[in-house]
């Protein structure tokens, strides 16, 4: 009996993997109507018919609508991936789960496999429970601590001085003779007397006396001449020469270069990680079935995952395979139950559920 039932297990699991694949590659399989990517990809165009000429902007549009399309089937497709992987995943913790309850339980008392404690009215769903993680900050050591040598270079400080040029000499010269011209008296004729006639009757005594002779002093006869006479004659002269200086700027060193030391402290990154801190499990919880739902209850649910962006289809109270996608990545983000209407679910969205269903 049990290896009956393991066999059909394994059947399951391998129909569900051949689905996915066939989903994933288009391979004899129906997709739903929001699964459909292609004509939005590729339009029905004839090979042979020419393509209608278009204006440069207009083509420009057109390519970055087909990039957009090709993106979100790209996404789409990938989020395919990601549930079947889930799928898998969950399939194989529920084949393990199963062959361990099957060894430990005794054929014929398979009933404590079932929620404990269930009351009457009450559906319940053996649903997967993601693994917990938590957010663990940690320093990491980018680069240890090390030394840097610094060179100080040397201080300096402008001071002047004076440097001799020329040094002191002895010279020589020779300095001539000075003359002045003076005037000069010159004797031309010395004193002396001369005898001259006298002048008529003023000496005479009368006209019997004779001629009248006078003897006459003469003075002396100068004439001024000019005289160039020396004041100082030619010598030679010494002439002692100071020294030259000259007065200069210069660098005079105050202090000379210094090595140092300086420790450089280790250098330290913030990260931070996720650490799991609870694996994946099956758990039983209440969840809402045919017999307590309906389609008002559907409606709201598409509502709030709507308003959260998940994209659940239309409002129109219809469980689809849309709605079901959009709760499954809701649950998925949010931490939550995967794989049925929980009560969990609907109190996190704060949906209420009527008491008498």
């Amino acid at each position: 009996m049990n290896l009956k039932r393991l066999g059909l297990f394994f059947l399951l699991c391998f129909f569900i993997f051949f689905v996915g694949c066939a989903r994933l590659f288009n391979i004899g399989t129906t997709q739903p109507a929001d699964d459909i990517y292609e004509k939005d990809i590729v339009e029905n165009v004839p090979i042979s018919q020419p393509a209608p000429e278009i204006k440069t902007d207009d083509a420009y549009q057109q390519q970055q609508i087909q990039i957009e399309r090709l993106r979100a089937a790209l996404e789409k497709k990938e989020m395919t991936i990601q549930e079947y992987r889930k799928e898998l995943e969950i399939a194989s913790l529920k084949a393990q789960e199963s062959s361990k309850l099957e060894a430990s339980v005794p054929v014929g008392d398979m009933t404590t496999q079932l929620p404990p404690n269930a009351k009457p009215g009450e559906c319940y769903a053996r649903v997967y429970i993601s693994p917990k993680y938590k957010k663990v900050t940690t320093k990491v050591m980018i680069e240890p601590a090390t030394e840097e040598i610094k060179i100080i270079p040397a201080q300096f400080e402008w001071e002047e001085k004076k440097v001799l040029i020329n040094e002191a000499t002895t010279e020589y010269k020779e300095i001539p003779a000075v003359y002045k011209w003076v005037d000069e008296k010159i004797l031309v004729k010395e004193a002396h007397s001369v005898w001259k006639k006298g002048r008529g009757n003023v000496e005479k005594m009368d006209n019997a006396t004779g001629e009248v002779m006078c003897l006459v002093h003469v003075a002396p006869v100068y004439k001024t001449v000019k005289k160039r006479i020396m004041v100082s004659p030619a010598r030679i002269e010494e002439i002692q020469v100071p020294p030259v200086y000259k007065t200069v700027k210069y660098k005079k060193m105050i202090t000379p270069p210094q090595k140092k030391v300086v420790p450089l402290p280790a250098r330290y990154k913030t990260i931070t990680k996720k650490v799991k801190i609870s694996e994946g499990r099956f758990s039983w919880q209440r969840t809402m079935c045919e017999t307590n739902i309906d389609r008002s209850l559907v409606k709201k649910i598409q509502t709030s995952l709507k308003k959260d962006t998940y994209h659940p289809g239309p409002i129109d109270g219809v469980l689809g395979p849309q709605t079901r996608r959009a709760l499954k990545s809701f649950q998925r983000d949010k931490g939550l139950a995967i794989g049925s209407i929980t009560y969990e679910t609907l109190k996190f969205m704060h949906i209420s559920v009527d008491k008498k269903k």
